[in-house]
C-alpha cells in the first residue's frame, strides 16, 4: 500500500482533528497496530459461495428470496447453512446495549438522516481508494438516488428496535454481504488490471472497517454539532450496534472497534493510505449534492422546495476547509440558518 502524506492535514487542521478535540486525545496518543495485509484481506469464503451460485440461477433466486421475503425452500443448502450460521447471536453481543443504540438512531430523525447523508457520505468521497469499487461496479453512472437509496435503507433496517429488529438486521447484512461479493468477483473479472498495491482488493477489511467509522465517529459527532444530546450509555450503544453489524458483514470481531478511541486509531491508520479525491470523487460528490428528493420527515412544502440549500448548508458547517475545497462544495449563503434552527429544534 503507498502513503500519501496529504492527508495528514486532516488530523493537523481538518476533521481529523475536530474528532480529535471530541474525544480529548492528541494525536501523538493514538498507537495503530494495524498491518496492512488488512487491505489485502477480505471475505473470501462467502466470495467462494457466491462464485458458485452465479454460475447458475442459484444467486438470482436467493436474492429475490431477500428482497421478497419469500420461503426458503428450493434454495441452496448452502446459502440455508450460511443463513442460520448469522442467526446464531454470538455471545458477546449485548441486547441491552443493542437496543439503546437502535433507539438513538430512531430518535435522532432528522438531524440523524442529515448528518449521514452530508458528513458521513459526503466526506467520504474525500478519500479516494473508498470511491473505487463504485466507479469500477457503475454505480457512479446509476446515480445518487440509487446509492443514497440504499445506503439510508441499510441504516435503517440494521438500526430498528422493534420486535422484527433482528431479524431485519440480519436479512439486510446478508444482501449487503452477498452484494458485496458480487461486486468484487466482478471487478476482479472485468477489471484485470485493478491497481492492488494502490487501492487493496476492492471491499477489504479495511475499508469495511472505515465504513463503520462513518456510522459511529461521523454520526455521533454530526449529532453533538447540531446540538443533539445523547448519553454515554446511547453512545456505547451505537458502536456496539455496529461491531455487530460490522461482524454480520464479514470483518472478524477482534478487528472491530469497540469505542470511539480505537475508531480514530484505526482510522488514523487507514486514511495515510487513501488516495488524494479525483474527478470521479468530484462527480459522486456533485451528483450527491444535486439529489434533492424530499424528505417525508419534513411536512413544511417551503423547506421541501430548498432541500440542496439545506444540504449545502449541513455539509459546510461540518465538513472542513480542505475537504470542502476537494470536493468542490459551493459556499451557501447564511449557512448558519440552517443548523441553528437544527439546533434550536433539538434543544427544545
Amino acid at each position: 500500500m503507498i502513503e500519501n502524506r496529504l492527508n495528514e492535514v486532516f488530523w493537523k487542521k481538518g476533521n481529523g482533528r475536530d474528532f480529535l478535540e471530541w474525544v480529548n486525545i492528541a494525536e501523538g496518543d493514538l498507537k495503530p497496530n494495524y498491518n496492512i495485509r488488512l487491505f489485502h484481506e477480505y471475505d473470501d469464503g462467502v466470495d467462494a459461495l457466491v462464485r458458485n451460485w452465479m454460475s447458475g440461477d442459484d444467486f438470482k433466486t436467493i436474492m429475490n428470496s431477500l428482497h421478497h421475503k419469500t420461503p426458503d425452500e428450493n434454495l441452496p443448502q448452502a446459502y440455508l447453512d450460511f443463513k442460520s450460521s448469522l442467526k446464531v447471536v454470538p455471545n458477546w453481543v449485548d441486547k441491552d446495549l443493542i437496543l439503546e443504540g437502535c433507539k438513538l438512531s430512531e430518535r435522532s430523525g432528522l438531524t440523524g438522516l442529515l448528518v449521514l447523508r452530508n458528513f458521513a457520505l459526503l466526506g467520504g468521497y474525500n478519500f479516494a481508494n473508498l470511491t473505487k469499487p463504485l466507479v469500477a461496479t457503475g454505480s457512479l453512472e446509476k446515480g445518487a438516488v440509487h446509492r443514497l437509496y440504499n445506503t439510508l435503507n441499510f441504516w435503517v433496517d440494521v438500526s430498528r428496535s422493534s420486535k422484527r429488529g433482528q431479524e431485519m438486521r440480519v436479512d439486510a447484512c446478508i444482501r449487503t454481504r452477498l452484494i458485496h461479493s458480487a461486486s468484487r468477483l466482478m471487478i476482479q473479472k472485468k477489471q484485470p488490471d485493478w491497481d492492488y498495491e494502490r487501492y487493496g482488493v476492492p471491499i477489504n477489511y479495511a475499508d469495511m472497517i472505515a465504513t463503520n467509522i462513518a456510522f459511529t465517529v461521523y454520526y455521533l459527532y454530526g449529532l453533538k454539532k447540531l446540538s443533539f444530546e445523547y448519553s454515554e450509555i446511547e453512545e456505547a450503544g451505537i458502536f456496539h450496534v455496529w461491531k455487530y453489524v460490522t461482524y454480520l458483514l464479514g470483518v472478524p470481531v477482534e478487528m472491530i472497534p469497540n469505542d470511539k478511541k480505537e475508531a480514530l486509531t484505526f482510522f488514523h491508520f487507514w486514511t495515510k493510505y487513501q488516495g488524494q479525491p479525483d474527478q470521479n470523487s468530484i462527480k459522486l460528490t456533485e451528483s450527491l449534492l444535486n439529489e434533492n428528493t424530499p424528505i417525508t420527515l419534513l411536512k413544511l412544502d417551503i423547506i421541501k422546495r430548498n432541500m440542496g440549500y439545506i444540504h449545502k448548508s449541513i455539509a459546510n458547517l461540518l465538513i472542513d476547509d480542505t475537504i470542502r475545497e476537494n470536493l468542490k462544495i459551493p459556499r451557501v449563503r447564511f449557512n448558519n440558518i440552517v443548523a441553528n434552527a437544527l439546533r434550536l429544534k433539538n434543544q427544545l
